[in-house]
């Protein structure tokens, strides 16, 4: 019977290292924020919900807002994960299509989009969203909390 010796037995685990090396990269990079502009600054709009879809990877906001010439813009908000918003307060039901609400956010260098979105309602609530913040120095869910009070 043959004998193996130690390079033999290394080899499988230094092939399954170098395969999850190359594979996991672009797994852990996800999607990086440059297509927005994080020193211009934030931006308000204030505007009608056309759709909240509550989904993996991000939940998104669609806002209806009148340009300057009376035209409706379809701006797209990116949130977090669902259950990132649950812990800061948001549900499935939190925007319904034709709530009137304010969007604070970081615009996107070309297209109507926005991330980091502060939420608020006509009767003052709000809600945050820490998808894409990069200012600040909160440091966990909990300050993020405070936010909404």
């Amino acid at each position: 019977m043959p004998t193996c010796s130690m390079k033999d037995k290394r080899a499988p685990a230094l092939a399954l290292l170098i395969a999850l090396v190359l594979t996991g990269g672009p797994v852990s990079a996800h999607h990086g924020a440059v297509g927005y502009d994080y020193t211009a600054p934030r931006k308000t709009l204030k505007g009608t919900v056309e759709q909240f879809s509550w989904q993996n990877p991000h939940t998104l906001l669609l806002l209806n807002v009148k340009d300057d010439k009376g035209n409706v813009v379809v701006w797209t908000m990116e949130l977090n994960n669902p259950g990132n918003l649950v812990e800061l307060g948001w549900n499935h039901n939190s925007l319904k299509p034709g709530d009137e609400i304010t969007v604070t956010f970081n615009p996107a260098k070309s297209k109507p989009n926005g991330i980091c979105a502060d939420v608020l309602f006509a009767d003052g609530r709000k809600l945050h969203s820490s998808q894409g913040c990069v200012g600040g120095d909160l440091k966990s869910f909990d300050e993020l909390r405070q936010l909404n009070k």
